[in-house]
């Protein structure tokens, strides 16, 4: 038995021995390069299936998300429908009660912004109206929907210059909405927003609440929007209430006007 063993033994050894001696001399090269096509090909092929199969799986698991957050959009697109009717109601409600050009009768005039001042001292605007349009200074200029831009404060025959509400030289008396009582004096000087003081003690403002001018003067009307209330407070050693207002038009943006020539 052991001598089979050793036999067997031999002959394997030599077999491996012949075929290393083959492949050094290159006899076995054809052979090899045949075997390894063989192999490469299903190698790649599987790796194929593998592939395939993954981008199956993953395609999968998209699709249940999708599916997943679904209600969710639609959740969120029913939101959305919601507060655009909640603030067409409101400006609805808004046209009914500010007093607008129309139902005032106001002689007015448009115009074109041409210019900003850049001057942080000074918030004006450069209209290309002027005195042969029968503009002239202290006559109210307001924007779409209402929403006072300011006053004039200079003209020429052709352009005039138009003080905005929000700078510090700006001061007109103003209501709230909700009750047309007074709610003090609206001042500039404060960035880009307004300061509202000598709200009286008794007066109940609250964060949301509409501001609109008062005819305490010759040219400014009734009604105009300035903005919103904000930032409603009250200092223990004052008498007064005093808020901030969001003003109602980005100011940066106005590219037309109209001026209140005659109320």
């Amino acid at each position: 038995m052991r001598f089979r063993s050793a036999k067997h033994v031999r002959w394997y050894a030599g077999g491996a021995l012949l075929i290393l001696a083959l492949h050094f001399f290159g006899v076995l090269r054809p052979l090899e390069l045949r075997v390894r096509r063989v192999t490469d090909g299903s190698v790649n092929a599987l790796y194929r299936v593998l592939q395939t199969a993954r981008t199956a799986a993953s395609g999968l698991g998209t699709d249940r998300r999708t599916t997943e957050e679904f209600p969710s959009v639609l959740r969120e697109r029913d939101q959305l429908k919601t507060r655009v009717a909640l603030v067409e109601a409101e400006n609805s409600v808004l046209r009914r009660e500010l007093r607008y050009p129309e139902r005032n009768q106001w002689t007015t005039i448009g115009a074109d912004v041409i210019a900003k001042t850049t001057d942080i001292a000074e918030q004006a605007l450069i209209i290309n109206r002027g005195s042969r349009d029968g503009v002239t200074v202290q006559q109210i200029v307001f924007a779409e929907q209402g929403a006072l831009v300011g006053s004039v404060i200079a003209t020429e025959e052709n352009r005039a210059i138009v003080r905005l509400l929000i700078d510090r030289q700006s001061r007109i008396g103003v209501l709230l909405a909700k009750n047309a009582k007074p709610a003090g004096i609206a001042e500039g000087g404060y960035g880009l927003g307004v300061r509202l003081g000598l709200i009286p003690p008794q007066e109940v403002i609250e964060t949301g609440d509409l501001i609109v001018t008062n005819d305490v003067s010759e040219f400014m009307p009734r009604g105009l929007l300035v903005g919103r209330a904000t930032n409603v407070g009250r200092e223990i050693y004052e008498p007064f209430q005093h808020a901030l207002i969001e003003p109602a038009i980005p100011y940066d943006h106005i590219k037309q006007v109209s001026i209140i020539l005659k109320k």
